[in-house]
């Protein structure tokens, strides 16, 4: 994997509302990307609906998750957790995830983002589950390697 950060940002961002077949997030969008050697891109972390003090974070990758190595993996989620909360000064990183997307549920989980709710019926055949990740989980994160 090489890594490219907020390069070819726009790019990404049309890239992660393909994959996620989705129109949203429009408007203010931020992407850090992780691309192959040819350039194709292999994950994408789309920031959106700034507040002062919330973003949420929606993510899409390619298929399988062959493509990362946990060591790669963290430094992707490093470069997206500093950019949130230190170029953005926000103090907590959102993320909504359908309940019964359980490799989206886990994978968040595995980050180190905490379940606060359930919106029941949210969607015609779901819930849709609220996880939170702030900036003090960040900090005290075993893979944060700043020292604050």
């Amino acid at each position: 994997m090489k890594y490219i950060g907020n390069e070819r940002e726009e790019e990404a961002i049309e890239w992660a509302k393909k994959v996620l077949k989705i129109e949203n997030p429009v408007g203010f969008c931020r992407a850090l990307s992780a691309v192959d050697s040819k350039g194709d891109f292999l994950f994408v972390v789309v920031l959106s609906n700034f507040t002062e003090t919330n973003v949420d974070m929606h993510t899409a990758a390619v298929p399988g998750a062959e493509w990362a190595s946990p060591k790669e993996a963290v430094r992707m989620f490093l470069a997206v957790f500093e950019f949130a909360f230190e170029r953005f000064q926000v103090l907590r990183v959102t993320g909504l995830v359908r309940s019964k997307n359980t490799a989206a549920r886990q994978f968040d989980e595995q980050l180190g983002f905490k379940l606060e709710g359930i919106m029941r019926r949210a969607f015609k055949d779901d819930d849709l589950c609220i996880y939170g990740f702030l900036v003090e989980d960040f900090y005290s994160h075993k893979w944060y390697r700043g020292q604050k």
